[in-house]
């Protein structure tokens, strides 16, 4: 048996890959005139993720919503230890800013992805592994009736460089449920968490 509850899942190349932003999704994929893909699409994700360990009784946070339950978004891969959500907290605070708008600067999460109504903060009980690294530069290209969206990384500026979690496997049958505990949940305004975001 497996030390950690998700090392299969953690050895996947595939969950490597969808940790650097990778769009596995044929759909979206570039492809050759007989539908051989080529190449996948890739925004977000990290930069150089590396290996890391969590241990019980550490604490992560997640944020998600769009009517999911909070079980729902508990299964979901990205994640902050607390340090790093304690400085989602001081950012928003310092600059005035809703906790979820202080997500979509520093997480570089746009609204395309989640409307950020509902954290989730969990306890680990079981040891698990993730993928740690800095947020990469998020580019979704114009759709019919919608711009660009472009949030570029500032990993270069100290205050804005923040670590996230990728840990693949929460979605298995019965993982969550196994590797973390919630602990609780806190509805955030959906409005807020988008009021001031410029699309370039």
């Amino acid at each position: 048996m497996p030390y950690f509850v998700n090392q299969t899942a953690f050895d996947d190349p595939n969950n490597w890959r969808r940790a650097q932003g990778v769009d596995l999704n044929p759909k979206n994929a570039i492809v050759d005139p007989r539908g051989n893909v080529l190449a996948y699409a890739q925004t977000g994700g990290m930069i150089a993720p590396s290996r890391f360990a969590l241990t019980s009784g550490q604490k992560i946070y997640r944020f998600g919503g769009a009517g999911r339950t909070t079980r729902d978004v508990a299964t979901g891969a990205w994640w902050v230890e607390q340090r790093q959500f304690e400085i989602l907290l001081s950012f928003a605070q310092t600059h005035d800013l809703a906790l979820g708008m202080a997500v979509r600067l520093l997480c570089l999460a746009p609204p395309e992805w989640s409307d950020i109504s509902l954290l989730v903060r969990a306890r680990i009980v079981r040891d698990l592994l993730a993928w740690r690294g800095l947020a990469n530069t998020v580019v979704i290209p114009a759709t019919a009736g919608n711009p660009t969206v472009r949030l570029p990384h500032q990993n270069e500026i100290a205050a804005r460089r923040l670590a996230q979690l990728f840990i693949p496997g929460l979605d298995g049958p019965g993982t969550a449920r196994a590797a973390i505990q919630i602990e609780n949940d806190y509805p955030l305004d959906a409005e807020a968490s988008r009021r001031g975001f410029l699309y370039l």
